[in-house]
């Protein structure tokens, strides 16, 4: 089973942490989604990618990603954080959708790929996008929805959830 994936430039081996499943793709709710899903023994992750490193990524996106990124950072709401909190509600809304239960602890991990951002602005970003991840919602068959944990990482940092990032070569 290849539990191997490439988004963007990235490659990112599940192999040591548990099965995922590429869950943008085929969406039949017209709802956003996270790109992956990743069910280990004891926890689900609901992971988003955004690789702004990417060399195949045209200049002028460049440009227009560094000033999303900077204005969601300084601004008290931007449409960036706003998304990035209503992907993981509508993954989780579609996974209630399916009637799949959702009984293990939910971790929401945010991976951006931009070496530009220092400690302090992925401090203020994480912060922002906070504000937004949906950690209200109860049900008893669906305990997961009380208690999600949001983490905005790096490629390095992931691997303390078993998951090894790679730029890809090319």
């Amino acid at each position: 089973m290849n539990n191997v994936y490439v988004e963007g430039n990235l490659v990112l081996d599940f192999n040591a942490c548990g099965l995922a499943e590429k869950f943008d793709v085929a969406n039949p709710y017209g709802m956003k989604g996270v790109d992956f899903v990743v069910e280990t023994e004891d926890f689900l992750y609901f992971i988003e990618v955004k690789d702004f490193q990417n060399p195949k990524t045209p200049q002028h996106q460049q440009k227009n990603d560094d000033e999303m990124l900077i204005s969601a950072i300084k601004d008290k709401k931007s449409i960036f954080t706003m998304e990035m909190g209503a992907k993981i509600k509508d993954s989780l809304l579609r996974r209630y959708a399916e009637n799949i239960p959702l009984t293990k602890k939910v971790i929401y991990l945010l991976l951006i790929n931009f070496d530009k951002l220092g400690e302090f602005e992925r401090g203020k970003l994480k912060e922002k996008i906070s504000g937004h991840v949906p950690t209200g919602l109860n049900a008893v068959r669906f305990n997961a929805f009380a208690s999600i944990t949001f983490n905005l990482v790096n490629a390095k940092q992931i691997a303390c959830y078993g998951i090894d990032c790679k730029v890809k070569s090319t």
